[in-house]
Formats: structure tokens, sequence, C-alpha cells
């Protein structure tokens, strides 16, 4: 269990905005002409008619389903940008790579090293960013970006998924990145680091890589029903997803818990001395223990106890 955070970040995350260094998330290019042909045939979202300027989420799943990772697109003129779990660029690259055809144009370049990221959450984000960040467009629809001058910088805001009523991710070049952070910093945000998003976005729901999202689970499972397109052709795992969602009913489902003292990632949920689900983050925070974990649809929709060894664990809804 992670220590808890500074209770000022906490405030600030929930009545003014936070700024969080993510960099560790990858950074992918793709271009050629067939680019948007292979996510689309790939991965479980519509994205073949992405215009510059906009985005969106999308999922790479295993032959039965599973989540490999989820990716944030983001559409240029010539270039598709992509985001990837932490770390996990190469990866990620190494695995399209091996579905490329004789015929795709199709080029992948990691600039993960060249990239550096900051997040924005809170509910007074879209204010600050406007107002004291000087962005000329912050209302934007979800997963669209926009470039901006900002410090003499030329910078990338994208919208993305919210903690507080809204998300940000600010990029730019990791050369000009001090530059960037320290006048981001003299604005109202207030600098938050790992534990504090770590906990913000537990709270928040928010699934992460090699936590929420591995091959363990399925996107439905996950909550991630916007990031899967039900109406476009095939891709790699669409059979299982499809015959999920035409039953209705999950096996088992993310959910926000809170917990009578320090459970741990990958600890094992039980229900009347039965495995009912398994934690997948924990963190501790002004407002008690919380945690996510995927638990067994039954036992979610029953009075039965859960816990964690001798440790009582409830579902915490939002």
């Amino acid at each position: 269990m992670k220590t808890q955070i500074d209770p000022s970040v906490y405030e600030a995350a929930h009545k003014t905005a936070v700024i969080v260094d993510r960099s560790d998330l990858g950074m992918l290019t793709f271009t050629g002409e067939t680019r948007l042909d292979l996510i689309h045939r790939m991965s479980t979202q519509a994205v073949n008619g992405l215009q510059p300027g906009e985005g969106t989420a999308t999922i790479l799943t295993t032959d039965i389903g599973r989540i490999i990772d989820r990716l944030i697109l983001y559409t240029g003129s010539d270039t598709i940008y992509t985001l990837t779990g932490e770390n996990n660029a190469d990866n990620i690259a190494r695995y399209l790579m091996r579905f490329v055809f004789f015929n795709d144009d199709f080029h992948i370049q990691d600039i993960s090293a060249q990239t550096s990221i900051f997040a924005v959450y809170g509910p007074q984000a879209a204010h600050i960013l406007g107002e004291q960040g000087g962005f000329p467009e912050v209302e934007i629809p979800m997963h669209h970006w926009r470039e901006a001058e900002i410090a003499g910088v030329t910078a990338y805001l994208h919208r993305t998924d919210p903690i507080n009523n809204y998300g940000f991710f600010i990029m730019c070049e990791t050369a000009v990145a001090h530059t960037l952070q320290q006048f981001l910093e003299q604005t109202s945000l207030v600098p938050a680091g790992e534990e504090a998003f770590d906990l913000l976005r537990i709270e928040a729901g928010l699934p992460r890589f090699n936590h929420e999202l591995t091959q363990d689970y399925i996107p439905l499972e996950a909550g991630l029903w916007d990031d899967v397109s039900f109406t476009k052709g095939c891709y790699i795992g669409q059979e299982i997803i499809a015959r999920m969602e035409s039953r209705g009913k999950l096996a088992k489902r993310l959910a926000r818990l809170g917990s009578d003292g320090p459970v741990e990632q990958g600890a094992k949920i039980t229900a009347a001395d039965k495995n009912v689900g398994t934690i997948t983050s924990a963190a501790q925070g002004p407002q008690g223990l919380l945690a996510l974990g995927y638990v067994k649809t039954a036992a979610l929709d029953s009075d039965l106890k859960l816990s964690v060894g001798e440790i009582g664990v409830h579902i915490n809804p939002k």
C-alpha cells in the first residue's frame, strides 16, 4: 500500500487542478498511406475516418479478446501519433510490425524519448489552461488535439480521460520540456507526483496499463465500452467481445472498492469462502483506503460480504 499523499495536493485536484509528469507513457508515430488501415483492422475502434485534429482511444486485444494495450490515437495531416501504456511503446511497435502485409505502406517510429507529456486534472483545468496558460482552445472533444505556441514552445493540447471533471495531456519535445513545465507551474496548477496521480485515478475508477489493462481481462470488463465499435468489421478478438456484448452480461466487472485495511495488487477477493475477484490497484488517501479490482458480477449484485483475507472490502460507487 502506497503512502498517503499531501492533503493540499488532494484538495487542489478536487477544487482547482493539478499537473503531473506522465512522460513514462509511450509515443509512437505511424506514417504511410495505409497508416490508419492497419490500426482499423487490428483494434477495437473504427478509426479509418479520423481527420487531422481528431483522435480516439482503441484497444489491441488477443485472439480471445484480452487486453494487450489501450492506444490513444491523434491524427495529423500525414502522421498518426499514438500513446501507449507506460514504457510499452517498443513492445507495441514490435507487435504491430508482425501484421504489416507486403502491400501495406505503413511505417512506425518510437519517439518516446523525444516526447514529454504533462497531464492536467481537476475541475478548473480548462479555465486555468485557457486563462492563465494561454491555450486558445481548450473545450475540445474527447481525445481531440490542438497545437499552440506557449511560452515560446510549440505545445500540443489533448483532451483525455477526466479526473474530477477534466483531463488534458500537454505534449512537447523533451528538449524544451523544462521551459514549458516552468511556465505551467507558474499558473494556478499544483504539481502532483506519481503517488498522487495513482490515488486520483483509482478514486476516479480509471484503469491503468499493467494494473487493470492486462491480458487477464477483456475491454468490456474494464468498462471501456466507448473504445469498442460494435458495427465495424473484424479485428483480432472481435468474436469474443461481440459475443459478450450480445449476451448483455459480463462474468466480472471492474469495481471501485474501499477497504478496512491495507491491501495489495494481486490480492484475492473472497465472498463466502470463495474466490470472487482480484485487487488490481490500491492507494491510501485523505478519504481512506481505496482500491480497484475485478469482481464477479454475481458477487457485486449480491449481499455477500467481500474480504481480502481478514480485511473487509466494500463497493465504493462513484
